[in-house]
């Protein structure tokens, strides 16, 4: 694996200083990588060309560029550019400079300021662009993951699907910064603006590279230091500790987040009530170009409710539903063949919603059930006593344990659909159940069943009537699937 580092310098002298500044930090990372890295560093001062009239940015020679990445040198690029019609230096910002890199390495750039030295490279430079690939995109910045704000400034997004949240945290950054004529908030408005630069850049480089490829956001301080327990002791944890893991390296290695993007806030390290120093508040965030996630109904439009007496409730034959598509993925993922009739029937006009997750990769079916003998009446006794329910949660076979499909099904579930609660069942000998308890509220495993009943909902244990509804629930429905064992499920 093949290494490009930009640098980032803060341009707050003029022209000069600033190309001084950059060109002091780029000998200093280079001859450091020279003592430990056998190929050594290759630094690159003249590497980018900048237009004169639009100001776009483009790699000047693609020999220069990937010539010493193709011997396996990691390459060190000074943040400043040359104008193309009078070779002026000018100081270059580095998200501009990754996304030309970006651009070159993707075969997608069709300027190249220098001719080729010779016929020789002219017919090394393609198979040269075959050969490497942008498979990460990682940003060191002393802000450190993106702020998931609606949990405070300094507690980050772990994963970001940018397919379908970039839109969505893009808006909330930007609606947080504060009036720049109140100089009291500088210090904020700089920093959300940072965020939002990172978040953006990642957003316009991925959208270039293949889906495969991502992204992570981390502060050098993380990037440098060896794993950390919770009691900030260096090497193995002690028992009842979790490590804290080199989120570069993890993600390396890898390709995934260093936590389950599911794991409520309270199961996280770093998070409040958690035994972590101060210094380490927030998290890295992994972010992919990802998939789209379809919410039938949508319940940003109208939220999901137990009312059905105005007709809002849909059923599985609906037309917004890939019906064949629903059922293979059921199938798959369970191994089981479903009864299609006899399902179709059991959760008619019982339907809450369903979560589709790509092109039907993952999904959730979520129903309102009733405890066996409360009359399905619509009265206001029969809604309240309503229970929401996880009656299928499905990740198709090739798609288990990659791609954080399953944590963009149930992040929706719980944070979206159903934020105040749902409640679900699994067989006691489930390998999954491990997965449901670290993000459930609590867990009881029914006696005489083989059924573990798990819920999100606050204060089950507590209320009385609401534990005895949801153990109801989870005893009484009826397996659908064609073989008949209604013992699994």
């Amino acid at each position: 694996m093949c290494c490009c580092i930009v640098l980032e310098v803060n341009n707050t002298g003029n022209d000069i200083d600033c190309r001084k500044l950059a060109s002091t930090q780029a000998s200093r990372i280079a001859a450091r990588i020279d003592k430990v890295h056998s190929l050594g560093a290759r630094r690159l001062d003249s590497a980018v060309s900048l237009d004169a009239s639009t100001h776009d940015v483009s790699i000047l020679s693609r020999n220069f560029l990937l010539s010493p990445l193709s011997r396996g040198q990691i390459v060190v690029i000074d943040p400043v550019g040359y104008t193309n019609d009078t070779s002026k230096a000018r100081p270059v910002a580095a998200d501009e400079i990754i996304l030309a890199l970006t651009k070159e390495l993707a075969g997608l750039s069709s300027k190249s300021g220098l001719s080729e030295a010779s016929a020789e490279t002219l017919q090394k430079v393609p198979q040269w662009q075959h050969d490497i690939s942008v498979e990460r995109l990682i940003i060191l910045d002393p802000l450190g993951g993106i702020p998931s704000l609606g949990r405070g400034l300094h507690k980050s997004h772990v994963f970001i699907n940018l397919e379908q949240e970039y839109e969505d945290i893009q808006n909330e950054i930007a609606q947080a910064i504060p009036n720049p004529q109140k100089s009291a908030h500088s210090g904020l408005q700089a920093e959300l603006k940072g965020h939002l630069a990172n978040l953006t850049l990642l957003q316009k480089a991925l959208a270039l590279l293949p889906t495969s490829s991502s992204g992570l956001i981390t502060t050098p301080q993380d990037a440098t230091t060896l794993p950390l327990n919770h009691n900030g002791i260096h090497g193995t944890p002690a028992v009842g500790t979790r490590q804290r893991r080199n989120p570069l390296i993890h993600n390396l290695l890898t390709d995934k987040p260093v936590l389950s993007a599911s794991l409520p806030a309270r199961r996280r390290g770093g998070e409040k009530g958690d035994n972590v120093p101060n210094s380490q508040p927030s998290h890295p965030t992994f972010v992919k170009h990802g998939m789209p996630l379809t919410m039938i109904p949508d319940p940003r439009v109208k939220c999901w409710t137990a009312a059905h007496n105005d007709g809002s409730r849909i059923n599985l034959d609906d037309p917004a539903i890939d019906l064949p598509r629903l059922v293979h993925l059921i199938d798959d993922s369970f191994n089981r063949k479903l009864d299609v009739e006899h399902y179709l029937d059991r959760v008619k006009d019982r339907l809450a919603g369903l979560i589709i997750a790509g092109e039907y990769e993952g999904g959730a079916i979520l129903t309102w059930e009733l405890p066996p003998g409360i009359p399905d009446d619509g009265s206001p006794e029969s809604m309240s006593r309503m229970v929401p329910y996880l009656d299928k949660f499905a990740v198709l076979k090739r798609s288990q344990g990659a791609g954080g499909v399953a944590d963009i099904v149930f992040n929706a579930m719980v944070r979206t659909c159903f934020p105040e609660g749902v409640c679900w069942r699994s067989r006691k000998n489930n390998p999954v159940n491990k997965w449901y308890f670290e993000r459930s509220r609590g867990t009881w495993k029914l006696p005489d069943s083989n059924w573990a009943m798990f819920w999100t909902t606050d204060n089950v244990p507590e209320n009385e009537q609401l534990f005895e509804d949801y153990e109801s629930v989870c005893r009484s429905i009826q397996p659908s699937w064609a073989d008949n064992k209604k013992e699994v499920d």
